[in-house]
């Protein structure tokens, strides 16, 4: 059985995360997110590589791309 301990960790955990993207808006460069959706729209193809869990992510973000017919 899960302990309250553990149930309050995985909570906290969450709660850094939440501050961590709250406070990512304040980096928020208009201008640059601008410049690489252009990339991105411009590109005949685009590639993602990483390993362990940026694997993952860019395994979600090739798929994001085919769903919106970017391969």
């Amino acid at each position: 059985m899960i302990t309250n301990e553990a149930i309050l960790a995985a909570k906290k955990a969450y709660d850094i995360e939440a501050e961590c993207i709250t406070q990512m808006k304040d980096y928020f460069d208009d201008e640059q997110f601008s410049k690489a959706v252009e990339l991105l729209v411009a590109a005949p193809r685009i590639g993602a590589a990483g390993s362990g869990h940026s694997g993952i992510i860019c395994q979600h973000f090739a798929h994001l791309m085919c769903c919106i017919e970017r391969p």
